[in-house]
């Protein structure tokens, strides 16, 4: 889903409020009056199934990019997991190391390599800001250059400001989601939480394992996540696992 922003340009694969719209308006000016004319935010929480994105590229590269799943396999965001210093890339690089859809992708829309930035929050939130250059771009290196620590600090400014609004609105659709659970889910999710496994958890609730299985799916879909570990944390977070 490609939402536009009240930016010229600039478009998300989210749902845009106020404050986010606000947010990424001051983020954008001081990306474009550092020199950073196309650019990316990956935004990936912990309990998120694929990263939030920002960006002025084409609305068709996101909508490749997202219906690919290449967030999955791009280098880019698997790198900027184990680092916090700044790195650089070139897409023709990618084809033979990495996935060649997500190579295709890039050069598809004129990405022939990127800076890279990251910065990471104390709940361990990513914020990943890549600036991307053409052929039609050959003094972005030494923009990046000469601006590396201001693009830095715009980044690290944007992400906190953005992931505190953006956990707040997840808090409002995840304590939604909270309500959906059933009580029987609630029951599943505590045994499992526990440490119970789903045999030892369809005995104590005299139901079958298939049953257990059927409710830990609803469970997920529910919560839009995909593991059953990741369930488990956001209920041990809203008070659903008696550890007792």
């Amino acid at each position: 889903m490609i939402n536009q922003a009240d930016i010229n340009g600039v478009i998300f694969n989210h749902e845009i409020t106020e404050n986010i719209n606000n947010i990424t308006k001051d983020f954008d000016l001081a990306l474009k009056s550092l020199g950073a004319k196309r650019y990316a935010y990956f935004y990936s929480g912990r309990h998120d199934q694929q990263p939030s994105i920002i960006t002025n590229l084409p609305d068709e590269w996101l909508a490749e990019y997202e219906e690919g799943y290449l967030y999955n396999v791009d280098p880019v965001l698997d790198i900027s997991k184990n680092t916090i210093i700044p790195f650089s890339w070139m897409t023709q690089g990618l084809n033979n190391t990495y996935n060649n859809q997500l190579a295709a992708n890039a050069l598809k829309y004129k990405i022939i390599k990127g800076h890279t930035f990251v910065s990471i929050s104390h709940s361990s939130d990513i914020g990943v800001l890549t600036i991307c250059a053409d052929d039609n771009d050959p003094r972005l290196d030494s923009t990046i250059k000469d601006h590396k620590a201001e693009i830095q600090f715009a980044l690290l400014s944007h992400h906190e400001r953005f992931e505190k609004q953006y956990n707040q609105n997840r808090k409002s659709t995840r304590d939604k989601q909270i309500k959906k659970l059933s009580w029987r889910e609630r029951e599943v999710l505590n045994w499992i939480g526990c440490g119970k496994t789903y045999s030892e958890t369809a005995m104590i609730l005299s139901i079958s394992e298939r049953t257990i299985k059927f409710h830990i799916s609803n469970i997920k879909n529910k919560l839009n996540v995909y593991s059953s570990r990741q369930a488990i944390s956001i209920a041990s977070e809203y008070g659903l696992i008696d550890n007792q």
